[in-house]
């Protein structure tokens, strides 16, 4: 700087012109200074050093001094030079004595710094770092959906990818030491501490101030007066985030410079200056966490299966499950969790799960199979023709050619069935036949058995199986353990379906079932999809029972049945016919005919018999008066063959061949008049249906009609009178004690009323009645004339 030159000599800094009184502190070296030569400033530690430069020569001087100066005066010669620095400086160089004429400075003599003493500032700066490594976890498996069949088994691969992330904690710390060293009154008012690193331009700045009510980022304090003249001292800290500024991590030091303002008492004046301190970000942390990630699978056994550690990446764990997953056992989803730890201090750690799922969707073969069976059937018929007899005439012949039994139930229960039957009839007498035809089937025999069905195999339209063999197999299980093989035929596979078809003759109506097995080739999966052949898996159907119902052919299931009645010429006088029976028969069959058999009301075709069949030859002494009318009951079947049974009634006139006759009971009588309903009996003529009866005020049809009610011995006596005395016109030969009670009868009937009688008019009519009763009925007399069941029947109601 340009110096101000004063004449004359300068010894002291109250010489300074323009200043009074120096108000600071000021020394002189006494002579010139010898190069180097340092001066205490009146404080230990305080000093200024003068070095020439060149150093050859006592002309250009200059001065490093640890407190600011304020004025230096160099004196050479008769003049001096002073070189007056605002603010004070604490080094400059060149400084010089006034021209001594010769045009250059003269030589130093003496040399006077004068300054007022200033705070001083001390700083310190230490690096550290810590290094924390924060680790994330990803996993992942291949593939995460399965879809096989059951017994098929697929393998996956699980991979963990660990992600660290890694941050350096970076503290910038150390101390500020502001000192008034000469105590000359100064006071700390503020300090900006101001670092940077020397990579980056971002400034990091904590300051402090004396006054309250500002927030202060330094913590300062103000020491009691010390020894050390110290007047504040601060501490400080930047803790810094690489995440939040990158580039700490190549920073390798940097700057750190605290401004300091100070006052001195009372304002008068302030002052500003700065302590500086470089600093150097250490290679290695102080401390590091998270230096490793320990993983444990939660399907393994193990509590750490495996380890990264910082720096050794990539961090990729790639491994297969220990086991495969086999469908059956391990259908649903399946999770698995992969959780990894790392520290985060001394004595804390943090963690981080992820998981995996895989769901295994197991799927199944169904196979299901039918059964028919088939067969043929040979129907066997017989045709079962009878007449039905009462019991008095079934004892006739002893029950020769007569069931055992009597009809149980029915119209004609406790009657006979037999196949031929003897009558015997009055001349003018009639028999209303009761044939009994039947017809049973049975089965002659049965053949061509045979199984068939269908084979339906399904499986669901996201799976394809292999089968091995391409189709079934299918055996017949038959009762008592012995078994038969059947080969199906199958179409082509389908995308869900393969359908099979089978049919094998069998050996007869055989009891058991068929099952179809069908055999897959099961897959065992790697973790890519790729398939090897691991074994077989069966699946088996259901049991199709082989249950036999109606035949598929039948022979003879039905037939034609018919009857021809009276069919052999000159047996008799009658008219024989024929007819159908049952059009289609088709099940055995049984029924009860008598009289009209025509449906036709305008046709009559009865199977009545007629006393008026004999024939002409057969009548007279040494004749039998007998004749037969046989039927016959014919089954036509389907190939053309037929069968018949025979039925022959057999019938006696004995009247026409001699005197004796034969009587019918009352049932006959009063029922084979003009009304009927059975066939019309001449020998009514001869007394007459409509003839009053005595005085009973009634015909003697209506007699007949008329029930005994209460036991009336009126009626009673009445119903065997009329028979006998119609018996008598039959031409029945009558014995004496019958004609007698016919008399006897006649005379009691005459002049009474039909009034139920008492006493012993009731007693003879009884009496009566049993003789004339045992003749009716064939235990006196010439014997009984038959009564077809029908009669006595129509003669009950």
């Amino acid at each position: 700087m340009q110096p101000t030159t004063y004449p004359g000599n300068f010894t002291s800094c109250d010489d300074l012109p323009g200043v009074a009184t120096w108000g600071g502190l000021g020394y002189s070296t006494g002579s010139a200074p010898i190069n180097g030569q340092s001066y205490n400033l009146g404080v230990a530690g305080q000093t200024i050093t003068f070095n020439y430069t060149p150093s050859s020569q006592n002309q250009y001087i200059g001065f490093n001094a640890t407190m600011p100066m304020d004025y230096i005066v160099v004196k050479g010669g008769n003049a001096y030079n002073v070189f007056h620095y605002v603010p004070g400086v604490s080094s400059d160089i060149n400084l010089y004595s006034p021209d001594n004429g010769s045009g250059e400075p003269a030589g130093v003599s003496h040399v006077t710094f004068c300054f007022v003493p200033k705070p001083t500032g001390e700083k310190t700066a230490d690096a550290s770092w810590q290094r924390y490594s924060d680790w994330s976890i990803d996993k992942r498996v291949v593939p995460e959906q399965i879809t096989m069949f059951d017994g098929d088994s697929h393998q996956v691969e699980y991979t963990v990818t660990a992600t660290p992330l890694t941050r350096g904690l970076y503290r910038i710390a150390g101390t500020i030491t502001v000192k008034d060293p000469f105590d000359f009154g100064w006071k700390a008012t503020a300090v900006v501490d101001t670092m940077q690193f020397g990579n980056a331009p971002n400034q990091f700045i904590a300051q402090w101030t004396s006054q309250g009510g500002d927030t202060d980022t330094l913590d300062c304090a103000k020491p009691a007066p010390n020894a050390q003249k110290i007047i504040l001292n601060c501490s400080y800290a930047f803790d810094l985030s690489s995440l939040s500024y990158p580039f700490l991590s190549s920073a390798s030091g940097g700057v750190n410079a605290a401004g300091i303002t100070a006052q001195l008492q009372g304002g008068a004046q302030s002052y500003t200056f700065a302590a500086t301190a470089n600093f150097s970000t250490p290679a290695n942390p102080a401390q590091s966490y998270g230096d490793s990630f320990a993983i444990d699978d939660s399907m393994l056994p193990n509590a750490v299966d495996h380890s990264f550690n910082l720096g050794d990446g990539p961090y990729v764990w790639t491994y297969p499950r220990a086991q495969p997953f086999v469908c059956g056992a391990d259908q649903g989803s399946h999770g698995n969790t992969a959780t990894g730890t790392w520290s985060t201090g001394a004595n804390s750690n943090a963690s981080a799960s992820d998981s995996a799922n895989v769901n295994v969707a197991c799927r199944t073969v169904s196979i299901s199979k039918t059964a028919q069976t088939r067969y043929e059937r040979d129907y066997a018929w017989t045709p079962d023709k009878h007449i039905v007899v009462s019991p008095a005439d079934a004892k006739v012949t002893a029950m020769q050619g007569c069931l055992p039994d009597p009809i149980a139930s029915g119209d004609y229960a406790g009657n006979y069935l037999c196949d031929d039957v003897d009558v015997m009839l009055n001349t003018g007498g009639s028999y209303e036949t009761v044939y009994r035809l039947a017809a049973t089937r049975g089965i002659e025999s049965e053949s061509g058995f045979a199984v068939s069905g269908d084979i339906q195999i399904g499986w669901p339209a996201d799976v394809t199986p292999l089968f091995s063999p391409s189709a079934p197999s299918d055996t017949l299980h038959f009762a008592g353990g012995t078994t038969q093989s059947v080969a199906p035929t199958c179409d082509a596979q389908g995308a869900t379906s393969l359908h099979c078809s089978y049919q094998a003759a069998l050996s007869g109506k055989l009891d058991g079932y068929n099952e179809a097995i069908i055999q897959r080739v099961k897959q065992c999966y790697d973790a890519n999809g790729n398939a090897s052949d691991c074994g077989l898996q069966a699946y088996t159907s259901n049991q199709a029972a082989l249950s036999y119902g109606e035949p598929n052919v039948e022979t003879d299931r039905c037939v034609l049945l018919t009857d021809l009645f009276n069919g052999t010429a000159g047996l008799n006088l009658g008219t024989g016919f024929g007819w159908t029976v049952q059009p289609l028969l088709c099940g055995s069959f049984a029924q009860f005919v008598t009289g009209d058999v025509d449906p036709d009301p305008g046709i009559v075709r009865s199977v009545d018999v007629l006393a008026s069949w004999l024939p002409a030859s057969q009548i007279g002494a040494g004749n039998t008066c007998e004749f037969m009318v046989p039927n016959l009951l014919t089954l036509a079947t389907d190939n053309g063959a037929s069968k018949s049974d025979e039925a022959v009634l057999s019938v006696r006139v004995p009247q026409l061949c001699a005197s004796a006759g034969c009587t019918y009971t009352q049932g006959y009588w009063k029922t084979h008049s003009k009304y009927g309903p059975a066939p019309y009996d001449a020998t009514w003529a001869k007394i007459g249906e409509d003839t009053l009866f005595f005085s009973s005020g009634q015909t003697w049809y209506a007699v007949f009609w008329t029930p005994p009610k209460g036991g009336n011995a009126y009626y009673i006596l009445a119903h065997q009178y009329m028979a006998a005395r119609l018996n008598v016109e039959a031409g029945a030969s009558a014995p004496s004690q019958v004609s007698s009670a016919i008399a006897q009868a006649t005379a009691w009937f005459t002049g009474r009323s039909s009034a139920a009688p008492k006493g012993p008019a009731r007693d003879t009519a009884i009496n009566l009645a049993g003789i004339l009763a045992a003749y009716n009925e064939g235990s006196t007399g010439p014997g009984h004339c038959s009564v077809s069941p029908s009669t006595l029947a129509k003669a009950a109601q």
